[in-house]
């Protein structure tokens, strides 16, 4: 089975059409929100994902965006937030999910380092209410290689004593193709499964299992071996689609099988070499630090009303 976090990737895989899912698209000169809800149990089971709203924006490159592009998709990010949530005044903890030693996936972590925290002075000073600010606390779980805590542990733990009213999950997510590779955003209501990523898994966040509102935020950071060598043979198939050598009657071949079945044809071929292995752009460690800018600004001006104004 291919690697994919983003439930429209999902959807896009399926062989036809499913009752229960529904479908729009948005269009920008800078990209495009897809949004996607799945509304039943037979939906779930298709696609793979959890019953709830997918909101995602897709772009070229979230890096390469312009200055005033990048001002109007934290504007949507923040408003996706808002309205997926249904934030108002609310207690907030914001969770990075992710070892910061290894780049790739410490998108969760440097998200953190830019979150506006609050939640000192709505104690310090005994308040419930402020005007600019909901109070905001933070939580770096860390993983279980490093801890020796099951990181959903750790999160119910803190959730229980400090009874937030919304959760926020960060996390670095895996896409099924290259080209979507640190280029898409996506918040759900659905909640997530954290280390699920590695197999790990440990259970489920979300409203029915820990009793709070959870929305999760993520960004593709990384593919397995399978996904890139599939990829390149479909871009190969393009590039020999006129052919009628030797060559390109193996490719006609290749064209004919499924995406599921390819794939699992190439993910065959290359586990006795390389493992479940995934790769990441050689560029991770610069992008890094503004992706998590760009989703550390999209939440501060989601859930503080007045944060646009005071800073």
């Amino acid at each position: 089975m291919y690697r994919t976090d983003l439930a429209y990737e999902a959807n896009e895989s399926l062989a036809k059409k499913v009752r229960g899912i529904a479908l729009k698209t948005r269009d920008y000169s800078h990209g495009e929100v897809i949004e996607l809800e799945i509304t039943d149990e037979e939906a779930e089971k298709a696609v793979g994902k959890k019953m709830g709203k997918y909101i995602t924006y897709e772009t070229k490159s979230l890096k390469l965006l312009s200055e005033k592009a990048r001002n109007e998709v934290i504007d949507i990010l923040s408003k996706a937030i808002r309205d997926i949530s249904g934030l108002e005044r609310e207690r907030v903890l914001v969770v990075g999910l992710g070892n910061r030693n290894i780049t790739a996936d410490a998108l969760g972590p440097k998200t953190l380092e830019k979150i506006k925290v609050t939640g000192q002075y709505f104690k310090a000073y005994k308040k419930e209410y402020d005007e600019d600010f909901n109070e905001v606390s933070i939580l770096e779980p860390g993983v279980l290689g490093t801890t020796g805590i099951e990181t959903i542990n750790t999160i119910v733990g803190v959730v229980e004593k400090i009874k937030p009213s919304l959760l926020i999950v960060i996390d670095a997510l895996a896409s099924r193709k290259m080209r979507r590779l640190c280029s898409v955003v996506q918040i759900t209501d659905a909640g997530i499964e954290p280390g699920s990523g590695i197999g790990n898994m440990q259970g489920s966040l979300n409203k029915q299992t820990i009793g709070t509102k959870v929305i999760a935020l993520g960004i593709p950071t990384v593919v397995d071996t399978a996904t890139i060598v599939n990829d390149t043979i479909e871009m190969m198939e393009e590039a020999l689609k006129d052919k009628t050598d030797d060559v390109g009657q193996i490719m006609g071949i290749l064209s004919d099988l499924e995406y599921r079945e390819k794939h699992a044809f190439i993910k065959e071929i290359l586990s006795p070499m390389y493992g479940e292995s995934i790769v990441t752009p050689s560029y991770v460690d610069e992008i890094i630090d503004s992706l998590s800018s760009l989703l550390a600004e999209s939440i501060n001006r989601a859930v503080h009303p007045g944060y646009e104004s005071v800073t």
